[in-house]
């Protein structure tokens, strides 16, 4: 995890939160609404939910992602986050990445719509898979707090 940019475990700390901590992945929490509005993303947390159940939805078995505080990408979430930094890429290659389950013609639909969504609106807020250079940081600026 320690080796991603600001983006990539940005996104997997939501996907993990909204997988994870909320119990059946419907509920969207606070702290990721808290977390989506100082990136100035306040679509954010929808999406991330909408993301979670579009991947129960397609996939016939249980995917790993593991608790917030867990140090080690699992391959479910290197996946995911290809298959997202591809679609900001806009490089044809996101099909290539995306896992075979999500490919097919009753599930693409859900999957492919709302992960390309995320991954322009992460986009538009500043959040570039694979924009970390040695020795720097990738993270936004934070929005203002508001009082």
């Amino acid at each position: 995890m320690a080796e991603l940019g600001f983006a990539e475990q940005f996104v997997t700390w939501a996907m993990r939160v909204q997988w994870t901590h909320i119990g059946d992945g419907r509920q969207r929490s606070l702290v990721l609404h808290r977390a989506f509005d100082a990136m100035d993303m306040p679509e954010g947390a929808s999406l991330i939910a909408e993301l979670t159940e579009a991947l129960m939805r397609a996939s016939a078995r249980p995917l790993a992602f593991p608790c917030p505080k867990w140090r080690v990408l699992t391959n479910d979430e290197a996946r995911l986050l290809a298959f997202i930094g591809a679609m900001q890429a806009r490089d044809g290659t996101p099909l290539a990445l995306c896992d075979p389950q999500w490919r097919s013609p009753a599930h693409t639909s859900s999957v492919w719509p709302v992960a390309q969504r995320l991954a322009l609106a992460l986009g538009a807020a500043g959040l570039r898979f694979g924009a970390r250079r040695h020795g720097e940081t990738d993270m936004p600026p934070l929005a203002p707090p508001f009082h």
